[in-house]
């Protein structure tokens, strides 16, 4: 991970204000690659925990991968017989090879370098072990979240969402390591208030970036747009693509 372009020290106070992802997309993910307790899981750029807690409720063994050390003191601060965080970037974790079976990207995946992200998780995998990139998307279609887009797009113009909303197969299949990539959704619902949803704003690191000078009358504008609503009810869809890494 990319600490130069993607620093997070500023946001990890903010992180947990986002939405989790779906149980039921976890479920799902668990069930379609037939985890159980043997399986470690290797989880990459895990941030506060917002994947790793999940997945080590489940039953797995996860060692989360973090390089922010602001975001990684409050991961460590979640007391789980199954979840140690470590200090390590994507594309070189320093974990053995071949200890897991499950390496997980929650929302890092877009920050990496897509080829050396991959060829870590080939390192990382035991034969037919498998990789999984979850990512939760807003509705954009909603139409209260339609007008908190033009409030962005007011004041950030080129404001795009880069390649977090792209679906990652073709960069998967191209790098060749891994088997067919499957995927899965799960619309759901995501109630906060209103201090929450836009504090969730504000550990959104390709807003931000883009923003600039911006930001203040970025947060301004959804202020007065969401004067009104003390609690708001948002709508979003957990998507996750996972593959088997090919036997070597």
């Amino acid at each position: 991970m990319n600490a130069l372009n993607w620093d997070y020290s500023a946001l990890a106070t903010h992180y947990d204000k986002r939405a989790p992802y779906a149980t039921d997309a976890i479920d799902a993910l668990v069930a379609a690659l037939q985890l159980d307790a043997t399986c470690a899981v290797a989880d990459i750029g895990a941030g506060t925990g917002r994947l790793s807690l999940p997945l080590a409720e489940r039953g797995l063994t996860v060692t989360a991968v973090e390089p922010n050390p602001q975001m990684r003191a409050i991961g460590e601060q979640i007391r789980h017989p199954r979840l140690r965080f470590v200090d390590g970037c994507g594309e070189t974790t320093g974990l053995p090879a071949g200890a897991f079976g499950l390496v997980s990207y929650g929302s890092s995946f877009n920050v990496l370098d897509t080829t050396a992200a991959l060829d870590e998780s080939c390192r990382l995998l035991q034969n037919n072990g498998a990789i999984a990139l979850l990512f939760n998307h807003r509705d954009l279609e909603d139409p209260l979240q339609r007008e908190v887009e033009a409030v962005i797009r007011h004041h950030v113009p080129d404001y795009a969402y880069g390649s977090r909303r792209d679906d990652p197969t073709p960069r998967i299949a191209q790098h060749g390591g891994f088997g067919t990539v499957q995927s899965l959704s799960t619309r759901f619902i995501h109630r906060t208030s209103r201090a929450d949803f836009i504090d969730g704003f504000r550990a959104h690191a390709t807003l931000l970036r883009q923003a600039g000078a911006a930001r203040a009358a970025v947060f301004a504008g959804l202020e007065a747009l969401l004067a009104d609503q003390p609690v708001i009810d948002v709508p979003f869809t957990t998507r996750a693509w996972y593959a088997h890494r090919r036997p070597c």
